[in-house]
C-alpha cells in the first residue's frame, strides 16, 4: 500500500499504521461522536493484489443509538441509495461498512470516497427533530437567490463537476466567465467537513477551479478545531444570523468577483 499516494488523496496529514489485517488509517475529520474518522484497508484474500475499505463497526450502531432507524422506511431507502452511489455494502451481522474491492493503485481514491460516504451518513443526524435546520436553509437559500439568481444559475444538491460527484453541495452557483461557487450550509461539523473535502479534492485531485463556501448560521456553530480547519482551507466561512446582508454579499463577491457586493451600499 502506497502511503504517499494515500496522503495525497486527502491532501493533508493522516495517520497510517500497520495492523494484522492490513492498515489502520486515522483522518483529520471528526465524527459525530467527537472522535477522528478512521477506516481500515484490508487485503482481499479472494483477489490477489486487491484491497477493500472497512469502518470500525460503530458508524451504523451509533446512528441507530441516536434514535435513527437506518434499515427501514424512507431513511432505509435513502441509506440504500447512498450505499449504491458509493459502491459500498453493509454487513448487518458484523455491523461493518465495506467498500468494493479495488486494485492497490485504486486504494487512495477508494479511501477518499469511503470517507465521503461516512460524512454523508452522519448527515442522517439532521433528520432527528432536535437537529432540523430548515429555517436557516430556507432563509439563506431565498436571500441568495434574490441577490444573485437573476445574474447566475443556481442548482440545489448538485456537484461542481462529474469528477467531484462524491461531494454534492447544497447550492452550486455558476456565473458566466467565473469559476463555480459551491455553498454548504454548515448546520453540522460533518457537513462542513464535506465542504473541506470538496475543496481539497478540487485543488489537488481534479484540478478544477472552484470556490467552496461554508455558510454558518451563527457564531459558535463549530468547535475551535473545526472552525480553524474550515477557515484555513475553504474560500470563505461567513456567518449568517445577525449580519445576513454582509454574509450574502460575501457569497456574491465570490460569484461575480470583487466588483460585486453592491448590496452593502
Amino acid at each position: 500500500m502506497n502511503k504517499k499516494a494515500l496522503c495525497e488523496a486527502f491532501c493533508e496529514q493522516i495517520a497510517v499504521r500497520k495492523v494484522p489485517a492490513g492498515f489502520a488509517v486515522s483522518t483529520p475529520f471528526d465524527g459525530f461522536n467527537g472522535e477522528p474518522i478512521g477506516f481500515y484497508i484490508i487485503q482481499d484474500k479472494m483477489l490477489v493484489g486487491h484491497s477493500y475499505i472497512e469502518d470500525d463497526g460503530t458508524t451504523i450502531p451509533l446512528l441507530e443509538a441516536s434514535g435513527i432507524e437506518m434499515m427501514s422506511g424512507t431513511r432505509g431507502e435513502a441509506f440504500l441509495d447512498i450505499m449504491r452511489e458509493y459502491k459500498a455494502s453493509y454487513d448487518d451481522a458484523a455491523a461493518v461498512l465495506r467498500s468494493e474491492s479495488v486494485p492497490e493503485s485504486g486504494v487512495p481514491e477508494s479511501a477518499r470516497k469511503f470517507v465521503a460516504l461516512l460524512l454523508r451518513l452522519q448527515d442522517f443526524l439532521l433528520l432527528t427533530p432536535e437537529r432540523v435546520a430548515n429555517t436557516f436553509r430556507e432563509d439563506a437559500t431565498r436571500q441568495i437567490k434574490e441577490t444573485v439568481g437573476s445574474r447566475a444559475a443556481i442548482s440545489e444538491n448538485e456537484s461542481v463537476s462529474t469528477e467531484l460527484a462524491d461531494f454534492p453541495a447544497d447550492l452550486v452557483i455558476r456565473a458566466q466567465g467565473r469559476p463555480p461557487v459551491a455553498v454548504f450550509f454548515g448546520v453540522t461539523e460533518q457537513h462542513v467537513s464535506e465542504a473541506v473535502m470538496l475543496q481539497m479534492a478540487a485543488l489537488y485531485e481534479a484540478k478544477i477551479d472552484c470556490s467552496v463556501i461554508a455558510l454558518l448560521e451563527k457564531d459558535g456553530a463549530l468547535t475551535q478545531r473545526a472552525r480553524q480547519r474550515a477557515n484555513n482551507r475553504l474560500t470563505a466561512v461567513p456567518i449568517f444570523r445577525g449580519d445576513e446582508r454582509a454574509a450574502i454579499a460575501r457569497i456574491e463577491r465570490e460569484v461575480f468577483g470583487r466588483q460585486a457586493g453592491h448590496i452593502l451600499q
